[in-house]
């Protein structure tokens, strides 16, 4: 006895949805990619066939088929990228109400591979294309204005940006760190940094530098390192760190992560945070609350970022004129990590 086929064997197609619930395959269309120019009756009986027949939209035709899309692409080094997670999250929340849907691709810090991601992102002819702390490449740069996408480049500050710039100045916000402690008495003082997008460590180390020189103090101690800016890191580098420099009072991290994992290295060696090493971050994240001792850090306004993004994206789709750059200001949080 042969078995049964099964009806939902992902090779259903729009014309079935049509058939079973007795309306064009154009209605059928119409209630996908504009579902408030049908009737809430029919919207049901297309979920409820759609359901049952278990067809899947084929989206990327759609796209190209149309001059519009409900697709806005996000391109970052990593999903670990800091800020990644509230940033898309913001994002998301203030595009989902209008219909849009935001697909998330990684490059792993892989920039010879920048180019083709850049062009597999445009092949689902997005509305519009998101580069969270993201360099492009010249190639990338061109592949993006020759087409007409609205292209939104977050992270640190840009002079040049391809589409609009929404961002923070590193430089300042590791300034604002540096300056605030130093009235607090930390006179050895040395800088960890990750593997950020080339623009942001830029951006820190010339904020380190002008602050550092400004204080009549030699910014030599520096590790910069190809570790991306997490835990582990933290975790790995302190003790090297502290063998280089065991003078030491004061750790300016590129990240709260990075901080977070010098933190519990400290731990581990029995060194007291921060009444012999005091730490900060960068961020403010979650973990900069909850660990311990709190974590002394530079509020940055991801979440605030991921919304003025939608906004813009909304607006520019809707024929508005919008500014090229926007820097929001970020704040210093004083927690027990820098206590004296």
């Amino acid at each position: 006895m042969k078995a049964k086929p099964r009806r939902n064997s992902g090779k259903s197609t729009l014309a079935d949805v049509a058939k079973m619930t007795g309306v064009s395959t154009m209605t059928v269309s119409r209630a996908l990619r504009e579902p408030d120019k049908v009737s809430p009756q029919v919207r049901d009986k297309i979920e409820a066939a759609i359901n049952e027949l278990g067809y899947v939209p084929n989206l990327a035709a759609s796209n190209l088929a149309s001059s519009t899309s409900r697709l806005i692409t996000m391109i970052v080094p990593s999903l670990n990228t800091p800020g990644c997670a509230p940033f898309s999250q913001a994002l998301h929340q203030s595009l989902k109400p209008k219909g849009y849907n935001v697909i998330l691709a990684e490059d792993h810090y892989t920039s010879a591979s920048e180019s083709r991601l850049v062009e597999m992102m445009l092949s689902y002819n997005p509305a519009a294309m998101v580069m969270f702390d993201f360099d492009c490449s010249e190639d990338c740069n061109n592949l993006l204005l020759k087409t007409t996408l609205p292209v939104v480049q977050v992270g640190g500050v840009m002079i040049s940006p391809i589409g609009v710039n929404i961002g923070i100045n590193y430089g300042l916000a590791i300034k604002q760190l540096i300056n605030a402690l130093a009235l607090k008495g930390y006179q050895n003082i040395g800088l960890l940094c990750g593997a950020h997008e080339h623009h942001v460590v830029q951006q820190i180390l010339s904020g380190w530098h002008s602050a550092m020189l400004s204080l009549n103090q030699s910014p030599h101690r520096i590790v910069s390192s190809s570790l991306p800016p997490d835990i582990d890191s933290g975790q790995s580098l302190l003790p090297e760190i502290l063998l280089t420099w065991p003078e030491l009072d004061l750790l300016i991290c590129t990240s709260d992560e990075l901080a977070c994992g010098a933190i519990a290295a400290c731990h581990k060696k029995g060194i007291a945070v921060p009444a012999q090493l005091a730490i900060t971050g960068l961020g403010d994240s979650n973990m900069a609350q909850i660990c311990s001792p709190a974590l002394t850090t530079v509020a940055i306004p991801y979440k605030q970022m991921g919304s003025l993004t939608g906004k813009y994206i909304l607006d520019v789709l809707e024929g508005k004129e919008m500014a090229e750059n926007l820097t929001l200001p970020t704040q210093l949080m004083m927690r027990g990590s820098t206590l004296r």
